[in-house]
């Protein structure tokens, strides 16, 4: 079955998911299915043959029967409230975030591929591997990263990105599937965890182990409220995806570069009560 992100109409998408559980289960009915959603078998059938739309009241069942978690039922979500849209502007609209959301989705790595962020060199070779893709030998390509791995760990590395379809064979080296990776927004994995603590240590590092002229790192501390703080990832958010654009448009790149966002509290806020008690 096609991933949600194909999908403009969520009728289309249960449609098909449903004939994924009769496939594997022929018992499998609408009425089995209805029930999981909290509805009528009748009304869920309307549902289906576009005569009735899912309320707000229903909506977190269907998304739990389907399984989708954070990004995708966000989108999911979005396909509901587009198609229960009573107004052409409010379609027009909502469709400009279908069509944004799918874009940013478009590279997003599926969550059974998440265990490429276990060592920080996998995604460093899938990277280099695209502005080198001439050099075959696990050697070779092991010592161009910084700090240099060693022929063993690369070759591993270089077997498992193509196991997860990211890289394949050439006649005198790889070449890297697809334009760039991401995890989305919202994720839960000890491997993302690991692999993004482990950039931080790089980073750290980077300032002894590179020239100023050869990396950018600087430091700013703020005062936020919890609303300006949502304004400032948004500001992130939207510098990844320019930064994104840029390497899109990149025709001869020459190094593989890690960039590092960082917002943390510095301090904590006095509990209720707290504060009066000093």
């Amino acid at each position: 079955m096609n991933t949600i992100y194909s999908y403009t109409c969520y009728r289309e998408f249960i449609r098909d998911f449903l004939c994924e559980k009769k496939k594997k289960n022929s018992s499998y009915s609408s009425r089995c299915a209805a029930k999981k959603c909290g509805v009528q078998s009748g009304t869920f059938t309307r549902i289906l043959n576009g005569t009735r739309g899912i309320g707000p009241s229903v909506l977190p069942k269907f998304i739990d029967w389907l399984g989708l978690r954070h990004r995708e039922a966000e989108y999911f979500q979005l396909l509901v409230k587009f198609h229960n849209a009573s107004t052409d502007s409010d379609k027009e609209n909502l469709y400009k975030e279908i069509l944004s959301f799918r874009q940013q989705m478009k590279h997003c790595i599926p969550e059974d591929k998440f265990h490429i962020f276990e060592q920080w060199y996998y995604i460093a070779l899938y990277e280099l591997i695209k502005i080198m893709p001439e050099y075959s030998t696990p050697q070779k390509l092991g010592a161009f990263l910084e700090p240099p791995v060693n022929e063993t760990k690369t070759l591993q590395a270089l077997e498992i990105l193509e196991k997860a379809g990211l890289i394949k064979r050439t006649g005198n080296g790889y070449t890297s599937v697809g334009k760039f990776l991401s995890t989305g927004d919202k994720w839960e994995s000890v491997a993302i965890h690991a692999f993004q603590v482990k950039m931080g240590e790089l980073g750290a590092s980077a300032l002894n182990r590179f020239s100023k002229n050869e990396r950018d790192i600087s430091t700013l501390s703020v005062t936020l409220s919890r609303e300006n703080f949502q304004k400032v990832t948004e500001i992130i958010r939207d510098a990844r995806e320019k930064i994104r654009e840029i390497e899109a448009l990149e025709s001869k790149p020459e190094n593989v570069y890690q960039i590092n966002f960082q917002v943390f509290p510095l301090t904590r806020r006095p509990e209720r009560g707290e504060d009066e008690q000093q």
